[in-house]
């Protein structure tokens, strides 16, 4: 009996050390997996590269961060108090460590272990590193191991200086402000350079917690950590415990980024176009953008920027506004306001809000199909008087009863019966034409009669209108816009804006919508916007029901422009319409 329980005792054991031989084996393998995954994220995305986002227009350049400005220093020019205070208060066994500290690690666990929260990191200045370049900010236990493996790939890959300055670089200092650089000139109007101790030790204090040491909202609580990261500096003898420590006196400048809708826009299309090109999230193209130090060159005009800013900062308090100019020929976006504030991040109505472009889509909808189709005229006669088609049953402004009109006139005063009436004519050419715009909020609802007098289900953004009306300094070829000439990266030139173009209708077709377009301006709705000076000018007005939104689209020999005036919760504006306010704005931005 012992003898068989002998056995089979030996037989456990031996069974017990073989699934544990296995276990290890399986630990290793997963553990070997961690460790390559954590090289390849190194690897494939180099610290070095997780730099500012630069947008450039003519000669001008702006970094960006988040969409924040954000002014990065080089390993070789990080200032020594700024290295020496940060590592006294953050990481004190910085340059002893692989890039995690044991010690720091038991220690928050055993006070994670005391309570219901994870909140006590542990974390070194290469772990917070790795967790803002390449992590997400969970705390959970299985980001923190991440952290750590990160951690070791980075100290493997970098010297302790370019760590250390990544992260002085990324950290956030409240307000907006990402980066020492930055804060120093922000806060105190120096560069980090000529920062003091007590200075460097202020800014240093607000990283920890930015909403708790914000020192534009809670100066004291800033000025009771800056005293504790003083005590600790001359704790370690960094500075002599009996230095003078003046004041710091806060004299905020916000960073300014100068035009904030354009700049907003253009990077948000960068991200759309890499997500294409890359076939990834848009997330992930903004982090390859970021990681590859894209630069955006645009085709920004600060000129027309800054009169169509001012120009929708100038109306009347209840309305808001957008504004789009294209350079015709190249289709480059030059101009492009969304809001009448001065901080990016704001909804930015020129390619955001969607709203029904009234009798602006008439041109491209209704009659150059028509034209197109019948070989008509502009002074052939439209038959307009009341009509009805599947139930619909538009007036005129003024409920004007009309008999024939000209082509011309029903252009150039904008009537509804004899557009409708042309539509009739040819509706499928007119779909047919419409497609090649790319309205992107477009519905097969609006595959209908309605849209003649251009009431969609949802609209059009100022930017998509007036991108469809480059197709008229184009002899009737339409290609897309951009604001985008190129995007650059480390990786060499991943996009160029292209001509691609469709054929909308023919040159002839085209000519005759430029003379209609002109004939608005000298004796039509847009007659407030005229102007002898350019070698051809042209437009088109668009009100919609209850003049609730006022739309404006001209032309001054290659540019064109675009222009909404409204709310955004819709309301009426007779007076403002009626008078064109839309019109006089245009005109002021293109003068």
């Amino acid at each position: 009996m012992r003898i068989t329980t002998g056995y089979f005792l030996l037989f456990a054991l031996a069974f017990g050390l073989v699934l544990t031989l296995f276990s290890v084996r399986d630990q290793l393998d997963v553990a070997k997996e961690l460790f390559t995954w954590a090289d390849q994220q190194t690897t494939e995305r180099p610290l070095a590269s997780y730099q500012p986002i630069t947008v450039a227009y003519q000669d001008e350049r702006v970094e960006l961060y988040d969409g924040l400005r954000r002014n990065d220093l080089t390993s070789n020019a990080l200032p020594a108090k700024v290295e020496k205070t940060f590592v006294a208060i953050e990481d004190r066994r910085f340059y002893q460590h692989d890039g995690y500290d044991i010690t720091g690690i038991l220690r928050a666990f055993t006070e994670n272990q005391s309570g219901d929260s994870k909140g006590q990191g542990g974390s070194t200045i290469t772990q917070q590193l790795a967790r803002m370049t390449y992590l997400s900010t969970e705390k959970t236990y299985t980001r923190k191991i991440k952290e750590i493996l990160i951690s070791i790939s980075l100290e493997q890959k970098y010297s302790k200086k370019e760590l250390l300055t990544a992260y002085v670089n990324q950290a956030y200092f409240a307000n907006n402000i990402y980066g020492i650089e930055l804060a120093a000139t922000s806060y105190l109007g120096k560069p980090a350079k000529d920062l003091n101790w007590a200075e460097v030790s202020y800014l240093a204090a607000i990283p920890n917690n930015p909403s708790l040491y914000d020192p534009l909202r809670f100066p004291k609580n800033t000025a009771k950590r800056q005293q504790r990261i003083l005590k600790e500096l001359r704790n370690i003898r960094e500075i002599p415990k009996k230095t003078p420590v003046k004041p710091v006196q806060v004299a905020f400048k916000k960073p300014v980024i100068r035009y904030p809708d354009y700049i907003d826009a253009s990077v948000a299309e960068a991200i759309r176009q890499t997500a294409a090109l890359k076939n990834v999230s848009p997330i992930e193209a903004k982090q390859y953008l970021h990681q590859h130090g894209a630069v955006i060159q645009t085709y920004l005009d600060p000129v027309e920027q800054a009169r169509a800013k001012q120009s929708i900062q100038s109306l009347p308090t209840p309305i808001e506004g957008a504004y789009v100019g294209i350079d015709g020929k190249s289709r480059g976006v030059t101009a492009l306001v969304g809001n009448k504030s001065t901080l990016p991040g704001q909804l930015n109505r020129a390619v955001q809000s969607y709203r029904q472009p009234g009798s602006t889509l008439k041109p491209l909808l209704v009659y150059g199909p028509y034209l197109e189709k019948t070989k008509k005229t502009l002074t052939s006669r439209l038959d307009g008087s009341p009509v009805c088609f599947d139930g619909y049953c538009p007036q005129n402004s003024s409920n004007r009863i009309l008999g024939d009109v000209t082509i011309a006139d029903a252009i150039a005063y904008s009537y509804n019966t004899p557009a409708l009436r042309a539509f009739a004519v040819s509706f499928n050419e007119g779909l047919k034409a419409i497609r090649p715009f790319r309205f992107s909020q477009w519905t097969d609802e609006d595959n209908s009669y309605n849209s003649a007098l251009g009431g969609l289900k949802y609209g059009v953004s100022p930017l998509e209108l007036t991108n469809a009306y480059t197709t008229f300094v184009n002899d009737g070829l339409y290609s897309p816009s951009s604001m985008i000439r190129t995007i650059t990266t480390d990786e060499g030139t991943l996009y160029r804006h292209t001509l691609e173009a469709d054929r909308i209708w023919s040159k002839r077709t085209n000519q005759l919508l430029r003379k209609g377009l002109t004939n608005v301006m000298t004796y039509g709705t847009g007659r407030q916007g005229y102007d002898t000076r350019p070698a051809y000018i042209g437009g088109k007005t668009g009100t919609t029901n209850d003049n609730k939104d006022m739309w404006f689209v001209g032309i001054k020999d290659q540019h064109v422009g675009g222009i909404w005036l409204g709310a955004d919760i819709p309301r009426a504006f007779p007076t403002e319409a009626n008078t064109t306010l839309q019109v006089k704005t245009w005109a002021a931005i293109l003068p």
